[in-house]
């Protein structure tokens, strides 16, 4: 599936707008109110945008406990 599509992201800009919003966050805290915002769940994320989704692994955790 190409990562443009997606029924809650109907337009071009709002797809830009939240592939912006998921390479920009600073934690994964943030990606979770993104995708809230976009009304999609982490599993959306990860089967229509995998790309995103790998990015979003590599942010860092900030509700985990400290190390």
């Amino acid at each position: 599936m190409n990562e443009q599509d997606s029924e809650s992201l109907d337009s071009l800009r709002e797809s830009s707008a939240f592939d912006l919003a998921i390479r920009v966050a600073g934690s994964k805290a943030e990606v979770q109110v993104i995708l809230h915002e976009f009304n999609l769940s982490e599993v959306d994320l990860a089967d229509r945008f995998p790309v995103l989704a790998k990015v979003a692994q590599g942010l860092p955790d900030e509700t985990a406990p400290p190390a």
